[in-house]
């Protein structure tokens, strides 16, 4: 059974690839639905096709429209009722705006407008709710609940006569659909067990509406707290006339316990709308990852989870009347990195191997996409979307390691779907993480992971092929892709962080066209007719703005050339007998020698492995054969993971073998990693991926991680001054370095030229951040203010950062 498939090797679980572990998933899918049997009120059974009548009467009169967060009830962003196209998108230009008065930690909006008849429905970070005109955007309703502490996605659903809204952080609200009044409003809190006190669980999903049921869900936290131990992400069907929850469902499979450390760990929940099979009943979910994440000083790497740590980072297929799961699928067993399988799952068929099959679609911030067969969770195939650096590590080793894609880099934002292919948004930015850092607001003595700054980051917008995983075309672009991806007849539109809006040509990938926003862009549109009404919310002077042939606004059109559309081969897709061979029996590789976390002798170390399953051929390079292959023995080196190509690591040491041992010569003292990978024989990694890891130390004992313990630091009151300009602008300050007199008066004139962005400026011992010394006022920007407070009267190096965004920081020298 799949959660017994992980219990045997729990003790090497964290040197397992990620991959292997999701192909022997399906690999033991029968055991898999019979765990779900055998799981309380969870069974295989589903209620049956559904009728007409649970699509609400406004959904089916408006399909035409918007009438859904991402248009249908597929979840595919794909119109061809609107009239825009190649032939007229160069004549797109702002027809009205509309203010956005929220400022929230990730601007003023990040959701999904629904569009119905001549009314567009917004609801931006403040969790005010709009009715607006869609000839003039003028305001036909308002309700206003100015919650400062909502983050988003969120946004409303539109159905029986309501609107449904998250209207603060723990609540769900109907209002009526034609005055805004509020008809009814549940709170979702959940109590843990064991403390009985209530905890950081917060919601953060536009919901979706079928049936008479609501469907929403929390996650581990709220603006101010995320990823506290204890909090758990619930799923949640309402019934839609009062507001009474029909049933919920835990995505942690022992909500009580959480793992053995329900004081430190969270997880789960679901960030992104599901998707509804109508004709089955079945309603998909992709539910987030666990924490603490990358670990903590007490349980350095995930070590307090040990595990798969079910059911995060999983396709979840449930009966939408009882909550009942019919199967489940994980993706990324016991994840480090925050590398959430959360984007809304898409639902199409597809003819893959030469056989028809419904699918559904999913991806994450692993950046990766994947294809799962609809009926039984299956993996079909994998692709590969955006930067990966170091993402397959089941361990990090000592010291810093930067990791692509990072815990806010990946799919970040929804993919869309048209004429068999998905269009997949994606973002390259970086975490640097250490065994025992953290991002979890809430996680106390964890020193923060290192994010690079949004303004540095890269993105683009990726076409894949659904029948096989193969990728299209490629487009990359200049600033993080967060506006997500929608199709509108011929092309495919994206807009990203820096407030660029783009149109490209869906079959090649060719830019038509750009238009520049009045403010940046963490959100994504709807499309009805001739308009696209999309939230731009970061920064500038944020608006809702609606796009139109023949508006007023200011385009700026981009030189029709030719994109790079040659495919490329960084995949994962189900291989063919000519290129990549997988062999009949699952083979397996680990090392015997030496054992995780050995003390070896400087000079030559030799690593020995036990192989199963699989036959070693001499000589190398010969065609590729079922069940018959070599061995790369890597040093330092991160397993290749691209199935299509030959696996070379771009850095470290490698070897071709046919032994199953291998003997490094003259390994420097220190901290090493040594790995083992099966391949065929023309050198492409077998799929499922199988390799083993071990981290050793050369000419010594292994040396924990220090954690800090900190003796509050004494403060005096000098006579030195000191005046210290600081600057924050596009989430970074200008200056990574402070240096002041010890015990000195010190006075920071803080200039936030961030526009609707809140920042400050605070002071703690270090990045553990164990004793607070200055924690200034949060202001919204622009704005400017002056710090005050007294700098340690002892020397040392210090640590500062904005509490807001963490990975503003630095180093605060005192002499």
């Amino acid at each position: 059974m799949l959660r017994f498939h992980f219990l045997p090797r729990m003790q090497r679980l964290l040197r397992l690839l990620t991959l292997t572990l999701v192909i022997g998933c399906v690999v033991l899918f029968s055991g898999a639905v019979a765990q779900v049997e055998n799981a309380g009120n969870m069974t295989n059974q589903t209620t049956g096709p559904p009728t007409a009548e649970g699509v609400p009467p406004e959904i089916m009169q408006y399909a035409a429209d918007w009438p859904l967060p991402n248009k249908d009830y597929e979840n595919s962003r794909a119109t061809t009722e609107a009239s825009i196209d190649k032939d007229n998108v160069r004549d797109l230009s702002i027809a009205w705006t509309f203010n956005i008065t929220a400022n929230g930690t990730f601007g003023g909006a990040s959701s999904n407008p629904i569009i119905m008849g001549d009314t567009v429905f917004f609801q931006d970070l403040y969790a005010n709710t709009y009715a607006l005109n869609l000839a003039d955007g003028s305001v036909k309703w308002e309700k206003i609940y100015n919650n400062t502490t909502v983050t988003g996605p969120n946004g409303p659903a539109v159905g029986w006569g309501k609107v449904f809204v998250a209207g603060d952080p723990f609540s769900i609200a109907a209002l009526n659909v034609s005055s805004g009044e509020e008809l009814w409003s549940t709170q979702l809190i959940n109590t843990t067990p064991l403390a009985g006190e209530v905890i950081g669980e917060g919601i953060d999903i536009q919901p979706t509406v079928y049936d008479n049921f609501v469907y929403t869900s929390t996650v581990p936290g709220r603006g101010d707290v995320f990823y506290r131990g204890g909090a758990v992400g619930y799923l949640y069907a309402l019934d839609q006339e009062t507001g009474t929850i029909a049933w919920n469902l835990s995505t942690v499979d022992d909500p009580v316990s959480i793992w053995g450390n329900p004081d430190v760990n969270s997880g789960g929940g679901a960030w992104y709308t599901p998707a509804v099979d109508t004709e089955t009943g079945i309603v998909y979910w992709a539910i987030a990852n666990p924490a603490p994440f990358a670990g903590t000083p007490e349980y350095p790497n995930g070590a307090s989870r040990p595990g798969p740590n079910l059911y995060t980072n999983t396709m979840m297929a449930l009966d939408h009347a009882t909550g009942d799961m019919a199967w489940f699928t994980q993706v990324l067993p016991h994840d480090l990195f925050d590398h959430d399988l959360q984007i809304a799952p898409i639902l199409t068929d597809a003819n893959v191997s030469g056989k028809d099959q419904k699918v559904v679609l999913g991806a994450g911030k692993m950046g990766r996409v994947y294809a799962f067969n609809r009926d039984s969770g299956a993996i079909l195939w994998i692709a590969d979307v955006g930067r990966h650096e170091n993402d397959q590590l089941a361990v990090l080793p000592p010291g810093n390691t930067t990791v692509y894609p990072g815990a806010l880099g990946g799919v970040e934002t929804p993919m869309a779907y048209a004429n068999g292919t998905v269009y997949v948004p994606y973002v390259d930015l970086y975490t640097n993480w250490t065994p025992i850092s953290s991002l979890s607001i809430g996680v106390e003595n964890a020193p923060q992971a290192e994010i690079q700054p949004f303004t540095e980051g890269t993105g683009g917008l990726v076409a894949i092929e659904v029948d096989t995983g193969k990728i299209l075309w490629d487009r990359k672009l200049d600033s993080i892709n967060v506006g997500g991806a929608t199709v509108v007849n011929d092309l495919v539109f994206t807009a990203t962080f820096d407030g660029t809006i783009y149109a490209f040509d869906g079959m090649t990938g060719e830019q038509v066209w750009n238009f520049t926003a009045p403010a940046g862009i963490n959100a994504w549109p709807a499309v009805a007719n001739d308009t696209i009404v999309w939230p731009c919310g970061v920064g500038g002077t944020s608006q809702v703005i609606a796009l139109r042939p023949g508006g007023m606004g200011n385009v700026t059109p981009t030189p029709t050339t030719t994109a790079n559309v040659t495919p490329t081969t960084t995949m994962n897709v189900t291989p063919t007998p000519t290129v990549n061979v997988t062999p009949t029996a699952k083979a397996n590789v680990t090392i015997t020698s030496p054992e995780e976390g050995a003390s070896v002798a400087v000079g030559n170390v030799t690593v020995s492995v036990n192989l199963t399953d699989f036959t070693l051929v001499e000589p190398t390079g010969q065609p590729n054969a079922p069940g018959e292959g070599h061995l790369h023995y890597y040093l330092d080196a991160v397993v290749p993971t691209n199935a299509s190509a030959p696996a070379i690591p771009e850095t470290g040491g490698y070897v071709v073998s046919t032994n199953t041992s291998y003997t490094w010569e003259n390994v420097t003292p220190g901290a090493h990693n040594l790995s083992v990978q099966v391949v065929n024989n023309d050198h492409t990694p077998i799929i499922p991926l199988v390799f083993d890891t071990v981290n050793v130390t050369v000419g010594g004992n292994v040396t924990p991680t220090p954690t800090m313990n900190v003796t509050p630091i004494p403060t005096t009151t000098g006579n030195a001054t000191a005046m210290v300009n600081l600057t924050a602008e596009n989430i970074a300050f200008d200056t990574d370095t402070i240096t002041v007199p010890a015990g000195a008066n010190v006075t920071v004139n803080f200039n936030n030229k961030d526009s609707g962005i809140p920042h400050n400026f605070a002071v703690y011992d270090s990045s553990f951040r164990s004793e607070r010394i200055f924690v200034g006022e949060i202001i919204t920007g622009p704005a400017t203010t002056n710090y005050t407070f007294t700098a340690p009267s002892e020397p040392g190096t210090y640590y500062f950062q904005c509490d807001v965004h963490p990975s503003m920081n630095g180093d605060f020298i005192v002499e």
